[in-house]
């Protein structure tokens, strides 16, 4: 589905280079977390995976990515919108039209959908984001969740087979994410979607990801299942990231009483255990 390999990049603006030699396949259907401190080139990778890197985003790039089986170095960040859907980390930045049924409909206008399945898919994906309310609304009068929803919705609107979700929560209150995150599993299990999520919440992607990639200057650090990675509370650390609460908590559990306790990667999962200890 993605493969990168021995890709090199070096910004015109900086003296150094982002990544050299970095080689990175994600299958179809896996739900990824890129993590990894402020600066460490995890939107950087990202840009690669619609063209964004070399086409718009200038530099020195060497090396080959392929996406879906379209190798981009063929493709224009236009041809790859239809494959890959990408949600940058700032929403004003993408925001394009007037008004929010414009914004969602505005993608799908752009790769030539008949009138009438626009009409659908924008009923659709408004009702599965929970955000009907919005239809009529100005997007410069939406909120910066708002406007997170909006984009997302204008993204899946377009049925790409890969979401790229930079930071994607950032701007949202809890019930939101949660709604957010009940989209996002239902996009992965039930419709295959391969979701690649660039994230600083570790307590959010231990409940949504499969697999974790973690990046430090410009390496993969690790690369594993999700509950491997995000229990490593050293790991974690040692790379100045802040563990996922109920890991941060059962290792403390463990170290200061006689139970040898499982670490959980799930609240339900943390409940459970917890329910036993009290027994």
């Amino acid at each position: 589905m993605i493969d990168i390999h021995k890709v090199s990049f070096q910004y015109l603006s900086s003296s150094t280079k982002i990544f050299e030699n970095l080689s990175l396949q994600i299958e179809k259907g896996e739900f990824v977390g890129i993590i990894g401190p402020t600066g460490c080139g995890k939107s950087t990778l990202c840009y690669m995976l619609n063209g964004l890197i070399p086409y718009s985003i200038k530099g020195y790039f060497s090396g080959d990515v392929s996406v879906s089986g379209k190798k981009l170095v063929n493709e224009t960040v236009e041809e790859m919108s239809s494959v890959v859907g990408y949600m940058l980390q700032e929403p004003s930045f993408q925001i394009a039209t007037p008004n929010v049924t414009s914004e969602i409909a505005f993608g799908m206008e752009n790769l030539g959908i008949a009138r009438e399945e626009i009409v659908k898919r924008l009923d659709s994906v408004l009702e599965t984001l929970g955000i009907d309310y919005l239809k009529n609304r100005a997007t410069a009068d939406l909120s910066e969740g708002e406007k997170q929803r909006v984009i997302l919705a204008s993204i899946l609107a377009m049925d790409p087979q890969i979401l790229v979700l930079d930071e994607c929560s950032s701007m949202l209150d809890l019930p939101s994410k949660l709604e957010l995150a009940t989209t996002l599993k239902q996009l992965n299990k039930e419709e295959q979607k391969t979701v690649v999520m660039i994230e600083h919440d570790l307590d959010y992607l231990l409940e949504l990801a499969d697999r974790i990639i973690l990046i430090n200057n410009g390496q993969i650090i690790a690369d594993g299942p999700t509950a491997k990675i995000l229990t490593d509370i050293d790991l974690l650390r040692d790379n100045d990231l802040v563990p996922p609460t109920i890991v941060s908590l059962f290792h403390e559990i463990k170290k200061e009483s006689n139970f040898d306790v499982e670490i959980p990667t799930s609240y339900s999962q943390a409940t459970e255990i917890l329910g036993k200890m009290l027994k």
